[in-house]
Parts: C-alpha cells; structure tokens; sequence
C-alpha cells in the first residue's frame, strides 16, 4: 500500500469496501429473504443491523487502529483483520438465512409464517418423500396445511400442539396453496373490519386497495402470526391470491 496512504485514508476505503459489500448483503436479505414486511417483523431488519455494525467494527475501525505506513507487518495485519471480517459477516449471514421466513402457512382460519429453522418432522413419518421438507431458497412459499387420517399421527401432533408445534411446523402436512384457496376465501373477512381495528391506518389501507386494482368490497384479509408482530394477510375474496401482507393489527385483542 502507498507510504502516504494515511490511517484514516486507509480507514476510509476499508469503510468503502464494508458499505459495498453490506448493500449487497442486504439486497439479498430485504428482496429476497425478509421481503417487505417481513424484514421488520420478523426480525431480518434486527440481525442486519447488528451484522453491519459488527463488520464495521472489527473492519474499519481496526484498521484505523493498527495501520501506519511501512509498519512491519502492516500486511499481515490487514489480512487478519480481513479473515476476521469475512467470518464474522459470513456467520451473521448464514444466521439470518437459517432462520429466514420459509413458508407461509395457511392453518384452518390464519396464516403462519414458518422459518426455515422451524421446520421439524413428526416421528413415523418419511421427510424425504414431501416435496416441502427442504425449505425454498428464493424467499418464503405460500402453502396450505391437511390435518392427518391416521390416529397414531393425529395423537402426535395433538402432544406436539401442546409443547407449541402446530402442524405448521410440519411439512408432511403441507399441501399446495391451491388447494386450501376455497377456505381462505371462507374465513376472509371484509375490509371494513380492518378498518375498525386500524383507525389510525386509513391511508395505508387504501393506498393497498387502491394498488390491488379491485374494489374493496373485492378483497378481505387474514390474520398472520409472524414473531415480533401480527400480521393482516389482505386477500382477493374471489379467487383466494393473497394481495398485500401489511402491518396492521388482525385482531380484536
């Protein structure tokens, strides 16, 4: 490196080079893993932020620290300070893709958003042989849930309920999105209702409508269970596709 390139010179592009790489990673984490909402609620936004304040630390600012020109061993320095760098962002990134939104579940009358690290197997059953056993990669799916036949299964899953696995957490009890459209456009209920939960979201709720190119009267939503906070899961009433996931209160309570 150039005797007289300065430590904060050095700080600096170290600093460029960090902010390069951190917007990449979190292109991938907010387009494609915690897409919209999601990044909040279920905590891609957290975790990011600790990741890139952790990086910034032990890259930049350590660099600020031990370089001086033709410092022996300044580039041994460096490079350690890049290894150490390099692990920390991978292990940071490699957390937040574990634990990324996998699927989102419908289950009887809501929707579950499931992670990726969430996912388990009920014993007696062949993980191998269902098509979502592995999670995707390219963001969360949407599915739906059949509760099983067999009653040795259905006492598992009774037993697993009770210790907080649902059978959302299972997916050999997954099914294709189309086939549980009927009963989500069932359970939907009318926009007006979220309306009176969200007084202080008129805007919000129009602007979604106004996007959906259908009447309000067209659409209705659902509640979703998504970790820091619940979700409404808006719906077109007549076919069952899901519009727009927003951050409104689904509940009553």
């Amino acid at each position: 490196m150039p005797n007289r390139m300065t430590r904060w010179g050095a700080a600096g592009v170290h600093l460029a080079l960090t902010f390069l790489v951190a917007t990449t990673v979190f292109a991938i984490i907010f387009l494609v893993w915690y897409p919209g909402v999601l990044f909040e609620s279920a905590g891609g936004r957290t975790l990011f932020m600790l990741i890139a304040f952790v990086d910034a630390t032990i890259g930049p600012l350590l660099t600020a620290v031990v370089f001086k020109p033709g410092k022996k061993g300044l580039v041994f320095d460096l490079a350690v300070i890049a290894v150490l760098q390099v692990a920390a962002l991978a292990y940071g990134t490699w957390v937040l893709f574990e634990s990324r939104p996998a699927y989102i579940v419908f289950t009887r009358d809501r929707f579950d958003l499931v992670r990726a690290n969430e996912l388990n197997v009920l014993p007696g059953s062949n993980p191998g042989a269902n098509a979502y056993a592995r999670p995707p990669l390219g963001g969360p799916m949407r599915v739906g849930t059949r509760l099983p036949k067999d009653q040795d299964q259905q006492y598992r899953l009774f037993v697993s309920g009770a210790a907080g696995q649902d059978v959302q957490s299972f997916p050999q009890y997954y099914v294709s999105y189309d086939d549980v459209r009927d009963e989500v456009k069932a359970h939907a209920a009318p926009i007006a209702k979220l309306r009176s939960l969200n007084p202080q979201s008129a805007a919000e709720i129009d602007r979604i409508v106004a996007q959906s190119g259908k009447p309000e009267q067209g659409l209705g939503f659902l509640p979703m269970r998504a970790g820091k906070a619940d979700l409404a899961v808006l719906v077109d009433r007549q076919h069952g596709d899901v519009i727009d996931i927003a951050n409104l209160r689904p509940w009553e309570y």
